[in-house]
């Protein structure tokens, strides 16, 4: 799933520039391309990606760890969203988000939103995912918010705490 991820980033979000350049993908991902013989010419709309003006705006995200203690114990993700939509707050649907270290990908998943309150977060455990607690800071989540006509807000970065 990560490398299509990245297949589709690099087709849809790859802005390229002449001589010694930084790659950038929509996830947020460089690589640098040292050959300052050529200009790079990858053929691909190097365009900043366009978000539709009826798309989801996200205002504010927190991605916290916290040793959940209720039950069985352990270390638990939460990244949490307040999202608003030019149609209104029940139009807000789901999401995605990718964890990313050193701007490596490291971890994806899915988004839940509640309808009417422009609020949408996800959960997981530390240990299911290796995205380790005591690390927090030096993971950055990226979330994308759709709505029900389908439009996807621009991607919203935060770093990771411990709590």
């Amino acid at each position: 799933m990560r490398i299509l991820t990245l297949l589709i980033g690099l087709l849809w979000g790859c802005t390229s520039y002449e001589k010694e350049s930084v790659i950038t993908v929509d996830t947020g991902i460089q690589t640098t391309d040292t050959d300052t013989s050529e200009p790079i010419d990858s053929g691909l709309d190097t365009s900043a990606p366009t978000v539709d003006g009826n798309a989801p705006v996200i205002q504010n995200c927190d991605a916290w760890c916290e040793h959940h203690t209720t039950g069985d114990t352990y270390w638990k993700w939460t990244l949490d969203c307040q999202v608003t939509d030019p149609d209104g707050l029940e139009n807000i649907w789901n999401g995605r988000f990718n964890v990313l270290r050193n701007n490596n990908v490291v971890d994806d998943g899915l988004v839940a939103c509640e309808t009417g309150t422009g609020t949408c977060t996800t959960s997981f455990r530390e240990d299911t995912d290796n995205i380790l607690c005591a690390q927090a800071t030096t993971y950055d989540f990226i979330a994308w918010i759709k709505d029900w006509d389908q439009h996807e807000s621009a991607p919203y970065s935060v770093q990771g705490r411990q709590q």
